[in-house]
């Protein structure tokens, strides 16, 4: 993965096998962001393989992150869609375990840092940037600066975190994880929320701290605007290497988000 890589956006594929749906998606982010990351069954839905997206992304000249989520598959298949990811030239893989869903079990036979310690030999002799996810507003910072370590001391090259809302608690938790983070790649996440519905589905995702302020403004129609604010912002702060925008739905929305952030950071509004 180009470490010039300044902003990436994922897109939520579609439960049927729309393939123009998905291109106009990444035709919408082609000349905005860096990178595309494509989702895996997001929201816990069953949907189109992120791998059938990487050559509609290819044919667009955007890079790619394919998710792999241990949640669904055992090892055979985790090993199956990194190789699949490789083969395609996809430029890395974002390793995770994946949120829980009601009524479908999880395989429970790789966790997500035992992945990232197999992609890279799984992918060789093709080069994948290996990364993982991270929660700078656990409940537990203690432990999840411990989680990181291991993800780390697996073989994670780049980091995406959750959703930012809070600065101060995101500026707190980039201080302690400091040494962990020297020559790592940090997308700081930022999500186009648009309505108070939204905003109240975010509240109720594991880990995820929406302040009453924020959830006010996205509630009044303002979340695009909070989103290219809270960009404006992450792109001075220490410790943040670039952006990764949680579009849901909002692609054409994304290109304000990301020429914020940009534009912050003293480059071209627009990657082309």
């Amino acid at each position: 993965m180009p470490t010039t890589a300044l902003t990436s956006a994922e897109i939520s594929l579609p439960g049927t096998p729309d393939a123009v749906r998905v291109r106009d998606r990444i035709a919408a982010l082609a000349d905005t962001v860096d990178l595309v990351g494509l989702t895996d069954n997001h929201a816990g839905q069953p949907r189109m393989s992120p791998l059938a997206a990487v050559a509609l992304a290819r044919e667009q000249g955007v890079a790619t992150v394919v998710h792999v989520s241990c949640r669904d598959r055992n090892r055979l298949a985790l090993q199956s869609q990194v190789v699949g990811a490789a083969a395609l030239e996809s430029e890395g893989v974002l390793c995770l375990y994946g949120d829980p869903v009601e009524g479908v079990p999880r395989v429970k036979d790789l966790t997500a840092t035992a992945l990232i310690a197999q992609a890279k030999q799984w992918a060789a002799p093709r080069e994948l940037a290996v990364g993982a996810v991270v929660n700078p507003f656990a409940a537990d910072p203690a432990r999840e600066l411990r989680l990181l370590e291991r993800k780390l001391a697996a073989g994670a090259e780049f980091l995406q975190s959750q959703m930012v809302f809070d600065l101060p608690a995101l500026r707190a938790f980039l201080v302690r994880a400091a040494d962990l983070l020297v020559g790592i790649h940090f997308y700081a996440g930022v999500a186009l929320l648009r309505s108070e519905r939204m905003a109240d589905h975010v509240r109720g995702l594991p880990g995820c701290v929406l302040p009453d302020a924020a959830h006010r403004q996205i509630s009044m129609g303002g979340g695009i605007e909070l989103a290219s604010e809270l960009a404006t912002e992450l792109a001075a702060m220490p410790g943040v290497d670039a952006l990764h925008i949680f579009a849901l739905g909002a692609e054409a929305e994304t290109r304000e988000v990301a020429a914020a952030f940009r534009s912050a950071r003293g480059v071209a509004a627009q990657r082309r």
